[in-house]
């Protein structure tokens, strides 16, 4: 008898639970970061202090660019690492 599995999966079940858990925390940084971009005018809605230039609303865009930028070097290197090949 076939069993009805008609739950959400995410991952599949050949994906190690240390992957599934990098993969998930990745998951959540990178949306709350997006989130912080899409509202960043809740906080930094402010044209001083002015910061190497630029107003503090521009500076936070350009902040969190650059850390979304550094997530995605480091979940390369962390997730992908194993599957490059060497040439």
């Amino acid at each position: 008898m076939l069993q009805d599995n008609y739950g959400l999966r995410f991952f599949s079940s050949k994906v190690p639970p240390a992957r599934r858990r990098a993969i998930t925390a990745f998951a959540i940084f990178f949306i709350s970061v997006i989130f912080l971009q899409a509202f960043y005018w809740l906080f930094a809605n402010a044209a001083e202090p002015i910061i190497m230039g630029l107003p503090f609303g521009m500076f936070m865009v350009t902040f969190l660019i650059g850390v979304e930028l550094v997530g995605l070097l480091v979940m390369d290197k962390v997730l992908f690492s194993n599957e490059k090949e060497d040439d």
